[in-house]
Parts: C-alpha cells; sequence; structure tokens
C-alpha cells in the first residue's frame, strides 16, 4: 500500500541519481529557493504552520488543505523541532533536496518557484540512515553452512544499520525451508523475532486476491475477459468510463484506474491508517464519477483501488467476506494459521511492532473497501509454505489458479505481469511482489524455474523492500 514511505522511494532515486550536482553556481531562482527553504524552516520552528502554507503553490494546495497540512504538521512534524543545519545535498531542474537535522534527521524536497513565486513543491521525509550501529545486533543465524553466511551477508548489512529494527527471513533452497531472524520485535526489548513472529505485508496480499480470481474463473464463475460492471450496482454501472475495464486489468494494473481515488484523503484521520475510513460508499461513490484518461489494457499504472475493488466484487461474486474466501480457497488448504486480514491479540501475542519513516511506532493496517489490495498479516513460516505453493502447488484447485497467476497478461519494457505477480525485466523466471504498509516492508521474490524462493519481512520502512531481490540474486 501507498504511503508516505512510497514517496520517500521515489525521492530517494532520485537522491541517488542527482547526487553531486550541488556544488554548481547558483542562479537567480535557486537563490531564491534556498532563501524560501531558509524561511520554512524558520516558520516551522516558530510554531507557524499556516505561514509555511502561504509559501506553497496550487499545485500543493491541491494536494492538501491548509487545515489537512496544519493537521500533518502537528502530528507528525512538530515533535521534530526545533530544526537546524539546513544543507543543500542536490539539485536539478525541478527540485532541491535539503537535509535538515533535528530529534530526527530530515530531508526536504523543494520544487521551484511557479508565476506567482511559490514552491510547487515541499515534501519533508525521513533522512535515510547509512551509519552503522556500534553493537552487533542479534540473531539466531548459527553461521554453520554456506546458506547461513550468504544470508547473513545481505540480512546483517540492512540490520546493522541505524534505523532498522527487526528482519524475519525465510529460504527455499534445494528444497528445504531455513529460517532467519535479527534485532527485535520492539525497540528496546531485546526480543528477537522469529518464524512465527506477524508482520504487516501490505501488497502482497495482492497476489492472495489475484489468485482468489483465479479460483473463481476455473470454476467458471467469470473469465478474465468479462467486465466489471456485470458486478458492480446498476448506479455505478452506468458510468461509460467502467465498460471496458474487464478483471485481468484489475489484476495486471492495466484498467487506467488511479493508485488511489481522490476522496480518499478526505477520509484520513491518522497517516498511519490511511484507508481506516474509506468504506464501500466512498469507493462507489468515486466510480460513478470517475473520468477515463487512459484505455483500458495498454498502460501499465499501479493500482491499490483496482484491487480493492476486485475484492469487493469477488465478495459479490460468492456472496461471502473476503477473510472467508481467503480462509476458504487459501490459507486453509495451504495449512496457513498465521495469515489473517485483522489481529486478534486473545490469540495473537507474537508480534511486531512497525515503527514509521520518522522511527515512531505504527500499528497493523486496518482497511475496510481497499481491503483486497493490502490487509493481510503473516509470518514467514506461512508465507514460505505460500512460496512453495508456487512452485508446487499442493492441490488441483490450486494448481491450476496458481499457474494461471503466472501467465504473462501484459509485457511491456520492464513491465510485465501476470495476475498480481510482477517478473523480474532482468531474470523473467523470478515472480515477486512487494508490500508496505505505514510501519512494515515486506518483499517475496521466487525464482520458478531454479525452485528457489524468499521471504523478507522487516518492522521498519526503511529499504526492506530491497533485501529480497539482494537475496535471490546471490543465491
Amino acid at each position: 500500500m501507498p504511503t508516505i514511505n512510497r514517496v520517500y522511494l521515489i525521492i530517494k532515486t532520485a537522491f541517488v541519481l542527482l547526487f553531486g550536482l550541488a556544488g554548481c553556481k547558483q542562479t537567480g531562482s535557486e537563490q531564491k529557493i534556498d532563501a524560501i527553504a531558509k524561511l520554512t524552516i524558520r516558520y516551522m520552528n516558530d510554531n507557524k504552520p499556516d505561514s509555511v502554507y502561504f509559501l506553497l503553490g496550487e499545485t500543493f494546495r491541491k494536494q492538501l488543505t491548509a487545515t489537512k497540512w496544519t493537521s500533518i504538521y502537528n502530528e507528525q512534524l512538530s515533535y521534530l523541532l526545533p530544526l537546524k543545519n539546513l544543507t543543500l545535498i542536490s539539485r536539478n531542474d525541478s527540485v532541491s533536496i535539503y537535509k535538515v537535522d533535528g530529534k530526527q534527521p530530515l530531508q526536504i524536497m523543494f520544487g521551484n518557484l511557479d508565476k506567482h513565486g511559490k514552491l510547487n513543491i515541499f515534501f519533508p521525509l525521513p533522512f535515510t540512515e547509512t551509519e552503522k550501529k556500534t553493537f552487533k545486533v542479534s540473531t539466531d543465524n548459527k553461521l554453520i553452512n554456506h546458506l547461513d553466511s550468504t544470508v547473513d551477508q545481505v540480512l546483517s548489512a540492512y540490520i546493522q544499520t541505524k534505523g532498522n529494527v527487526g528482519i524475519s527471513a525465510a529460504v527455499v533452497y534445494k528444497g528445504n525451508s531455513y529460517f532467519y531472524n535479527y534485532g527485535e520485535r520492539k525497540v528496546g526489548t531485546k526480543s528477537l523475532p522469529d518464524n512465527h513472529t506477524l508482520y504487516d505485508i501490505g501488497s502482497i496480499t495482492k497476489t492472495f486476491t489475484s489468485t482468489l480470481l483465479a479460483i473463481a474463473i476455473n470454476q467458471q464463475k467469470l473469465t478474465l475477459e468479462t467486465p466489471i460492471i456485470k458486478f458492480l450496482p446498476d448506479s455505478v454501472a452506468k458510468n461509460p468510463a467502467l465498460q471496458k475495464i474487464i478483471f485481468k486489468e484489475l489484476a495486471n494494473h492495466t484498467s487506467g484506474l488511479p493508485r488511489n481515488p481522490d476522496n480518499l484523503q478526505a477520509t484520513v484521520i491518522d497517516d498511519n491508517q490511511r484507508y481506516e475510513n474509506y468504506g464501500i460508499k466512498e469507493m462507489f461513490s468515486f466510480l460513478k464519477r470517475y473520468k477515463q484518461t487512459t484505455e483500458p489494457g495498454t498502460k501499465y499504472n499501479y493500482s491499490n483501488l483496482a484491487v480493492g475493488l476486485m475484492g469487493l466484487l469477488l465478495e459479490r461474486v460468492y456472496h461471502k467476506p473476503y477473510k472467508e474466501l481467503l480462509r476458504q480457497y487459501i490459507t486453509l488448504p495451504l495449512n496457513m494459521d498465521e495469515t489473517i486480514c485483522a489481529i486478534d491479540t486473545t490469540k495473537f501475542s507474537n508480534l511486531a511492532q512497525g515503527y514509521n519513516g520518522f522511527y515512531k511506532p505504527a500499528s497493523f493496517y486496518r482497511l475496510q473497501a481497499f481491503e483486497a489490495a493490502g490487509a493481510i498479516k503473516s509470518s514467514t513460516f506461512d508465507l514460505i509454505s505460500y512460496a512453495k505453493a508456487q512452485i508446487s502447488p499442493p492441490t488441483p484447485t490450486l494448481d491450476k489458479a496458481i499457474k494461471l497467476t503466472h501467465q504473462i497478461t501484459f509485457n511491456k519494457e520492464a513491465d510485465i505481469f501476470g495476475l498480481g505477480w510482477q517478473y523480474l525485466p532482468e531474470n523473467k523466471n523470478v515472480i515477486t511482489h512487494a508490500g508496505g504498509t505505514a510501519g512494515y516492508y515486506s518483499s517475496v521474490c521466487i525464482d520458478l524455474s531454479k525452485q528457489i524462493a524468499v521471504v523478507v519481512l522487516t518492522n521498519n520502512t526503511s529499504t526492506g523492500y530491497t533485501v529480497a531481490k539482494d537475496l535471490i540474486k546471490i543465491l
């Protein structure tokens, strides 16, 4: 699911591309941006979020109202004050990125000035830690064979970096499963996670939802080409912009639907729970007035909305809640008793505490209409069973469905998709999916030809999304 951390990944990539450009001679416009950047920091330190908002242009204001900006300032930024030592890190024609010190260091992106002299982009993010911890992090990795050492090479580099809290990994290698855990379930407790510790897995949920779609297809309840309007309420289905969209396009992100609906932000009370208050009513309200800008099936555009909608439509197909479909068709046949949509704390206590980009505690996601796009919580013990099923499905029903999800349905440049699963462009034998919520990153990579699988779960949102890919490349 997209969070502030998803934007953080984009900006981090920009940072890598732009690094080293800051030494060029300043233009008049760049001097003005530097001056406004300093003024912005001063206003923030003086507790004047309204004055900061006055410096921002229409591009920013279309995304956030003054009230919402003040809420973000009060809830996510004010505790970091005072800010000091503003330093330019990188700059190109459209953005300038600065580092600033506070109770937690930040990097702030400032866009260029619009025709009114206002900033078109202002985005504060956690500064990526590169400094190493001065102590050896706890682990259950015994380092007794070559596989242990190979895994440790990747996982230690991650967990020994400041800011990273805990990580659990599982590997399928030469037909056997191996589990590795590092760090803490909760900061300061010295409680090592294990292969039964539960994490939010975010958008990996989308692969489960696509498997349910494949099962429905094999049961002849619909086809990949079935128009979605067949299962929408009449008041929604009559929107001409929806009538060409088919189920396949929901699953492979080519429906043309946006990443998130434009009425989502109005429902957000807590930025760590962005989808908690967005229900079916709000989703159908958006779909009634949705205007198509991209022809369905022609362009990849990752969409939480599309898969959330697919889950709601599958509920209408089966007349059962999503969590019951998940249990009946996937987790029960695979004996995945630790894979659930909502945490029952009377049953589960082995939980990883999540931490957001500012290293503040963040809870497991709670979702309504977006449940099928990112609600699942799981453990490495369960997810490695799920990964094994991708290599060798244990039942005829799952065998047929899983093989269908692996069939490529969209292939254009680096965007190669089955149903839910994406193929690595550099290795088309590897299917993968990552997930990110407010306090967790997760990733699964499976080499179908070599029958190697990697599952990685982390309870903070720095760079955990890359670990599984790094590990499977080495393996």
